[in-house]
């Protein structure tokens, strides 16, 4: 399981959805990275809804649907698919790839 984010490969940032160019520095040279897991810094309830921002090593900081039994401070596996099995995981959705201008 895993959620792809975007990697600057000029200044080394990591970016989620994707974006025409990184924030930090300007670069436009962005890969794909595959990120598996986060730790869980904040939980919010709503009603039966847990939404999580889980923390990946070094950045980004994703905000995703938990699934499963999970608190602050644990890590989490992350995953771009809704996972019903009862093991804690974070849900991102894929994020829209950047469009191309139109010339």
């Amino acid at each position: 399981m895993s959620v792809t984010v975007q990697s600057c490969q000029k200044c080394g940032g990591q970016w989620f959805p994707a974006r025409l160019m990184c924030p930090r520095c300007g670069g436009t040279e962005l890969a794909p990275r595959s990120v598996e897991r986060g730790v869980v810094e904040q939980l919010t309830h709503l009603g039966d809804v847990v939404i999580a921002s889980v923390a990946c090593d070094p950045e980004p900081l994703l905000v995703a649907r938990l699934y499963g039994p999970a608190e602050t401070g644990d890590v989490v596996e992350l995953t771009d698919r809704p996972d019903l099995s009862g093991r804690p995981v974070a849900f991102v959705p894929p994020g829209d790839r950047p469009r191309k201008e139109l010339s």
